[in-house]
């Protein structure tokens, strides 16, 4: 059954001058991995401690199975939280770490070492139940606050930025753990992150937040190619912008005026102001040696500067006084001739590739 957040909101200080998260509804599923995606201080953390119980809300409700949980105390949720820092016990072993919170509930002697080594050997560390805590590293620690976790055998399990303490190398490797365990168990999971590669790479769904608000609900694939707005597009990945005006359409597409050209943008079911951003990723972009014979969005520019990055080469290409990024993967960029900066070049992108949004202030 799903955890279900209507009108959701909290506000700070006694005459709300502090922050304010304003109403959050949406539903995760059962089994879901669901990410709350956004910067700094935009309110994610505060919906994780709301679901978790940590914090009371000023309005709206919470459910988990159609039971109202909205004011439960945490031990009475069924939900478990593993934060950024694991607060593990550094005075006991990792058996008794895991085993802590069934010895507080009293649970037998024999069912505890049975759901202890059952949660360990999920997590890989079964043959680290005698060490201490200061005897393993920090991906170690990270599973070792997860098993702690799982042992409670929670329905939803809350995680907060568990991933930020890692080096990159190992938090890699941990995305896919992170990923494989929640289909495995079939718990749903819930992270906040401020990491969008991450959020990609393990969400079912995702929620985008800005200045405690939630801007758009999606899949991975969603959110990335079709943005509600601006503030997503750019927060999820680079982009590209052109800023035009609308004024003509076709049946299937619109037309965008802008002082770099003409170009021709797909319908997509958005309702448009005349005042718009065209949002172009950079690996949506085709970098021409030489002029096409295509007569729609082609905008000339030359090479201000390259990067090589193994896999793909990034372009600036400078167009009149904007700046575009272009990614060109290596195994096309190898048939090609070779680019250099000063290099003159044309741009250009499929129509159905381009997102038309209102400007941010419209």
């Amino acid at each position: 059954m799903p955890l279900e957040l209507s009108g959701l909101t909290k506000t700070y200080g006694k005459d709300g001058s502090g922050f304010k998260l304003w109403p959050v509804d949406f539903t995760i599923e059962t089994g879901e991995f669901f990410c709350l995606l956004g910067p700094s201080g935009c309110g994610k953390t505060t919906v994780l401690r709301l679901i978790g119980g940590f914090e009371t809300p000023t309005g709206g409700k919470i459910t988990l199975n159609q039971k109202d949980i909205t004011r439960l105390p945490p031990h009475k949720r069924n939900l478990h939280t593993v934060f950024q820092r694991y607060a593990l016990f550094p005075h006991l072993s990792i058996f008794e770490n895991v085993a802590f919170s069934l010895r507080l509930k009293k649970v037998g002697r024999t069912e505890i070492n049975v759901r202890v080594l059952e949660a360990l050997r999920l997590v890989q560390i079964e043959d680290l139940k005698d060490r201490q805590t200061h005897q393993i590293s920090g991906g170690q620690a990270q599973r070792v606050a997860l098993a702690r976790a799982l042992v409670d055998r929670p329905e939803v399990l809350l995680l907060d930025e568990p991933l930020s303490a890692l080096d990159p190398e190992l938090r890699v490797k941990m995305r896919e753990e992170l990923k494989a365990l929640c289909k495995k168990v079939g718990l749903t999971f819930i992270m906040v992150t401020h990491d969008q590669e991450e959020a990609l790479q393990l969400s079912d769904r995702m929620a985008v937040m800005r200045e405690g608000q939630c801007l758009q609900v999606g899949t991975p694939k969603t959110i990335y190619e079709d943005p509600v707005d601006p503030f997503v597009a750019r927060f999820i990945g680079q982009v590209n912008e052109i800023n035009g005006e609308l004024f003509g359409d076709s049946p299937e597409t619109y037309s965008l005026q802008s002082p770099l050209g003409i170009f021709r943008v797909k319908k997509n079911g958005h309702a448009l102001t005349k005042r718009l951003n065209l949002i172009l990723r950079p690996e949506k972009m085709r970098l021409l040696r030489q002029r096409s014979q295509v007569q729609e969005n082609l905008i000339e520019g030359s090479i201000c500067d390259l990067t090589y990055l193994g896999s793909r080469t990034e372009y600036t290409v400078k167009v009149k006084d904007t700046t575009f990024k272009v990614f060109e993967q290596e195994l096309e960029r190898l048939k090609k001739r070779k680019l250099n900066v000063g290099d003159n070049v044309y741009l250009t992108w499929r129509t159905e590739d381009a997102i038309l949004l209102n400007t941010p202030h419209d």
